[in-house]
C-alpha cells in the first residue's frame, strides 16, 4: 500500500462516520472518504479498473444499486479536476477548458 493511501486510511478510520453512498450517484474519491470508511472499496475498484491509485482522490466513482454501497470507477478526472457537487447531487469531472477558466476568474 502506498504512503499516501496509508495516511488517508488512518485519517478516515479516525474520522469517518458510518455512511453509505446513494445508489445511482457519482462521487469523487475524497467525497467517499467524507461519507464513510470507503478506502478498501476505493482500492478494490481502482485495482479492478486498472487506473492509477495515486489519483484516487480525483477519481470519479459510481455508486451501484446494492445494499453495501458498492462502487465502480467511472473516470480518472486528473489532478484537482473532480468536482464535489454537494449532498444529493452527482460529482463530476471538470473539463480542461472549464478548469482553466475557473482558475483565471479566481485570480
Amino acid at each position: 500500500m502506498r504512503p499516501t493511501i496509508l495516511v488517508l486510511v488512518a485519517a478516515s478510520a479516525l474520522s469517518a462516520m458510518a455512511g453509505s453512498c446513494t445508489s445511482g450517484l457519482s462521487y469523487c474519491g475524497r467525497s467517499l472518504l467524507h461519507i464513510g470508511n470507503y478506502i478498501n472499496q476505493i482500492e478494490r475498484a481502482i485495482a479492478d479498473a486498472h487506473t492509477d491509485p495515486e489519483h484516487f482522490m480525483d477519481t470519479l466513482f459510481h455508486c451501484m444499486f446494492s445494499n453495501d454501497g458498492e462502487i465502480k470507477v467511472q473516470k480518472d478526472c486528473g489532478p484537482g479536476k473532480c468536482h464535489d457537487s454537494g449532498a444529493g447531487k452527482s460529482d463530476y469531472c471538470v473539463s480542461g477548458m472549464r478548469f482553466a477558466l475557473v482558475e483565471q476568474y479566481a485570480e
